[in-house]
């Protein structure tokens, strides 16, 4: 394994998390500017949260792809638009029920394989595609996509309730492949089955009704180091990552470097109570996904990697906001 100080360097210059540093001055400025609404969970979180009535809460979330895919692999631009949205709700706790999207290009060719990796998405995670926008004489090439479901209010899970003393578990899906379209993309649902696609994010639903998780995240294009710290900050904790655990991880075919970095399709970081870790790793295998324990939250509000006896501080929260700082007006409160 390289040294820590190499790992940390990397992590802060990787793209996937230095995107991410503007965000703490997005997120004050609409919390600060914009209409609130009283919605208790939305910034921040992978999906934003909607009261509705009786005993459901909305979910929306929504995300883009990059131009520089959308030009060179439109077909999986489309159908990661729809896989990144997807795992925003099933991250929450819930079910996507619904999609739409906005598409812009000028080569109409583009334009048929955005299409297609779309519908190829939509079939694939069994989500109806019900509303869109279209430009075809655009001078910039673009998808973004917009996902709505629904969880219960007593099963929904929030990026933000990491508690000290919870384990950080990564569950994921080992039996996947380097991304053909994007070099550090774990892809465990080009060759797989709708039904056992669906099947293994379902995993989340089943832990949220089982009301065994203090926090939830997907992995997203922050990596899996950059993941976990968004969390930790957001719940206002500190913690570490274990690399040692991390590296047992990492499939033979991946190096510690990239699987680090990697957008993992079918990955979960969820923080976990000791008492719990046992029925979450239950759940986790009925549904034919993989679970490790990879690092511990803390008080400390830094974040930090660690090997055998050694660590280095990779971002210190209380040195002020990092990636994504909660929303102290609005502490942890979930709908009851």
């Amino acid at each position: 394994m390289k040294p820590l100080d190499e790992f940390v360097r990397v992590l802060r210059d990787f793209d996937g998390i230095s995107r991410k540093y503007v965000l703490p001055q997005i997120l004050t400025r609409l919390r600060e500017e914009s209409y609130r609404g009283g919605l208790p969970h939305s910034l921040g979180e992978d999906s934003a949260v909607i009261e509705m009535e009786k005993d459901e809460v909305m979910l929306l979330t929504t995300d883009s792809i990059v131009e520089e895919l959308c030009l060179h692999y439109p077909r999986a631009a489309g159908f990661n638009v729809v896989l990144a949205n997807v795992m925003d709700i099933y991250a929450a706790g819930g079910v996507p029920n619904s999609f739409a999207v906005a598409l812009s290009y000028s080569d109409s060719q583009i334009g048929e394989m955005l299409l297609q990796g779309l519908i190829d998405g939509s079939n694939k995670f069994r989500v109806p595609i019900v509303r869109g926008h279209t430009n075809p004489h655009s001078g910039t090439t673009y998808v973004v996509g917009s996902a709505v479901g629904k969880v219960k209010k007593r099963d929904l899970l929030t990026s933000g309730g990491a508690q000290p003393d919870d384990a950080i578990i990564l569950i994921y899906d080992r039996s996947g492949k380097r991304g053909s379209s994007y070099k550090l993309g774990w892809d465990c649902v080009s060759d797989a089955t709708s039904e056992s696609v669906v099947d293994r994010l379902s995993t989340m639903s089943t832990l949220a009704r089982a009301h065994v998780l203090s926090a939830s995240k997907d992995v997203s294009v922050a990596g899996l180091v950059g993941t976990a710290g968004m969390m930790l900050e957001y719940s206002d904790t500190g913690g570490y990552i274990d690399m040692d655990a991390v590296e047992r991880t990492s499939p033979d075919s991946i190096e510690l470097e990239d699987w680090i970095r990697m957008y993992i399709s079918l990955g979960f970081l969820v923080a976990v109570r000791e008492k719990n870790v046992h029925r979450v790793s239950e759940i986790v295998s009925n549904h034919g996904m993989e679970i490790a324990s990879i690092g511990h939250v803390d008080g400390s509000h830094n974040f930090r990697l660690k090997s055998g006896r050694e660590d280095r501080v990779l971002f210190d929260f209380s040195r002020g906001p990092v990636l994504t700082p909660r929303d102290k007006a609005v502490q942890k409160r979930l709908p009851t």
